[in-house]
């Protein structure tokens, strides 16, 4: 095959980094912040032998600018791999551009005076179309002779997947790892930045942003990344962009839309929400005021700074009670709280870790290991959602190896994976559940409150026999859950019902349930063994199946009442659906209220809640007064008789 190349192959395969720099084509950032790296990889290129330098690091911290074109009449080209691989339809086409590039940086009027520039250069140990890794083996020679001069840029992961394997092109490198700049160096490079990104965007930047942008994204994110977010906060209002001041508002919504972390973690209103935490888990959680109490002024301890200055999770916590007494019902509304959804909360159910093995599940199998791609479950969702809940659901069934890895977590707040990499802890809420000693708070709810401390400390007994001294040692608090009493189920049942009548007025129906359907729904499902699972069990199985069959079968649909009340015998439910007529309101709408109509008999009835209104209505209990319309209609008369006699 005859090859020809009109242009020479460094210019169609290849960018002049050093012309671009000279003409001033490219306007690159300038590099901050990078001497010590820049000074040895000059030191590398000046060797008689092995001149030729890796840059390791992950993404966001190895770019372009840190390749120094200061070698005295020296070109830097960067080569592009895509150009050299594309069109290669035909075997040998790849490798002879390749060998033409070699050639001709060698024929070169003094070979050291061109160096190559390979962006993740790891590629080239994979990116030949028939030879699959032909590229690197044809520039191992040439690398040796010293003719060349090549600078590698790569990310720790590629560079072990890829190189580490291939130990004489490896040999050939000297490895310059480039590591994430601190604080200081990252404002400085920010305020070198900043007057940039003003006169691009237009816009005003206070400088105590940068050192806001730095501090929240230090240990959450790159330099890539934290000019990216600097950016974006800056394209909010294209319209005012002459007027438009960057505050600390747009940057904490900008840091929340990149890394996933909700922005109220990132305003000053958290001191807020951190105040009245306590009677925010209280609506959810029932009937465990000191746990609650517990809890909350754990975690406020904790984002204040005052208990582990920012080393440790905000909070580590070992549940203790029965089932269904609230322990992972305090764990999601927890989440909810600190985190704003339920989906900030990582579960895992310790009955599966059950083995040696089982800890590589959490935190990743190592290189040739079976799943070593995958990452760990534990590892890989924190990094995808560094603040969250992370639920041990059952932890004393966990194999001792857990244990081991759980230890750490607790205590450097820090977790490796199985490819190295270290995985921050330190913004999660690490919550433990065990049903140890339970059986001594169920005898103790039995016999009466009288005995409920001696079985604490039965409780606590039994929880110092089974964990090590030194895990429980790192805990922030054990907490116990006391079994809740028939008053409190009762609560519980009443905020089930809360949900299911909002559910319910989502699609336009008004559900009504009575006192009475109330009792029969609590006589049948009490079980003071179990707490309150079995009262969700029923209302699901009974109750909720009923209004879905009703939904599907056309008994009712938008704009019907459904009245649940207790049989005759008061042993089950009877369901009944009317359909609610709407005319005009009497009143208007207020805020938070829902609106008042007619109904066909004279009474004033509650009509559902449109959906996304506020529902701080929803789920009161209902009374109908048949005769309203008629003390209405007297009141008016005599109001209007009494102006009349005046």
């Amino acid at each position: 095959m005859d090859l020809i190349y009109p242009r020479r192959a460094l210019d169609k395969y290849g960018r002049d980094m050093t012309a671009a720099a000279k003409n001033n084509k490219t306007a690159a950032d300038p590099v901050i912040g990078r001497d010590s790296e820049i000074d040895r990889v000059v030191c590398t290129l000046c060797r008689r032998s092995k001149n030729n330098a890796v840059l390791v690091g992950a993404p966001g911290r190895v770019a372009a600018g840190t390749v120094p074109p200061c070698l005295a009449g020296a070109r830097v080209v960067e080569l592009d791999l895509a150009a050299l691989l594309a069109g290669t339809k035909y075997r040998g086409t790849y490798e002879e551009r390749v060998k033409e590039v070699i050639k001709e940086a060698e024929r070169a009027d003094d070979g050291s005076k061109v160096i190559l520039f390979i962006d993740e250069i790891h590629t080239l140990l994979g990116s030949s179309s028939g030879g699959g890794g032909a590229a690197a083996n044809m520039l191992k020679p040439a690398l040796a002779r010293g003719r060349i001069r090549c600078v590698g840029a790569t990310t720790l992961d590629e560079y072990r997947r890829y190189m580490e394997k291939d130990a004489a092109l490896e040999r050939r490198f000297q490895r310059i790892d480039v590591e994430e700049p601190s604080e200081d160096v990252a404002v400085g490079i920010l305020r070198v930045l900043k007057r940039r990104y003003e006169a691009h965007h237009g816009v005003k930047l206070w400088t105590r942003l940068l050192l806001l942008l730095c501090s929240l994204l230090l240990d959450i994110s790159l330099v890539a990344a934290k000019q990216k977010t600097l950016n974006s906060s800056r394209q909010t209002d294209l319209g005012n962009k002459a007027k438009l001041v960057v505050c600390p508002e747009h940057v904490a919504q900008a840091v929340s839309r990149w890394t996933g972390i909700p922005v109220h973690a990132l305003d000053n209103d958290e001191k807020h929400k951190l105040m009245h935490l306590a009677d925010r888990l209280h609506e959810r959680v029932v009937g465990q005021e000191e746990a609650v109490n517990s809890v909350a002024q754990a975690v406020l301890r904790a984002r204040i700074g005052l208990d582990n200055c920012g080393r440790q999770p905000i909070g580590c916590f070992l549940f203790l009670g029965s089932t269904g007494v609230g322990k992972t019902e305090l764990a999601k509304a927890l989440a909810e709280q600190l985190f704003d959804s339920e989906n900030m909360l990582i579960r895992f159910d310790m009955s599966e870790s059950v083995g040696s093995s089982s800890v590589l599940r959490l935190i990743g199998a190592p290189p040739s290991y079976t799943g070593y791609e995958d990452g760990g479950q534990l590892t890989e969702k924190v990094r995808r959602r560094p603040y969250s809940v992370i639920l041990f659901d059952e932890v004393e069934k966990a194999d001792p190896a857990v244990f081991d890895a759980i230890l750490q977590l607790l205590d450097d707040g820090v977790l490796t994976d199985g490819k190295g990499r270290a995985v921050d802890f330190k913004n999660t809420l690490i919550i433990m559940t065990s049903n140890l000693g339970a059986e001594h708070m169920a005898e103790a709810m039995m016999q009466g409150k009288e005995t409920m401390e001696a079985a604490r400390g039965l409780v606590m007994k039994q929880v110092h026999k089974f964990f090590k001294p030194e895990f429980l040692n790192r805990l922030s608090d054990v907490v116990i859950f006391e079994p809740l009493s028939p008053d409190k189920l009762k609560e519980v049942l009443r905020i089930q019902m809360k949900s299911i009548i909002a559910s319910v007025a989502d699609k336009g129906i008004s559900l009504f349930v009575s006192n009475a359907a109330m009792d029969v729904i609590f006589f049948e499902s009490y079980c003071p063994m179990y707490g309150a699972r079995p009262i969700r069990r029923w209302v699901q199985k009974n109750l909720m199946t009923r209004l879905s069959e009703m939904l599907i079968n056309g008994e009712v649909d938008e704009g019907s009442a459904i009245y649940v009340d207790a049989t005759e015998d008061k042993k089950a439910l009877r369901y009944e659906a009317t359909k609610m007529a709407r005319k005009k309101p009497l009143l208007p709408p207020l805020d938070g209220m829902h609106d008042l109509e007619d109904s066909d008999d004279g009474a004033v009835v509650e009509v559902a809640p449109i959906a996304g209104r506020s529902g701080r209505g929803r789920g009161r209990w209902y009374i109908f007064l048949p005769g309203l319309q008629i003390v209405v209609l007297g009141f008016v008369f005599c109001i209007t008789r009494f102006k009349k006699l005046n």
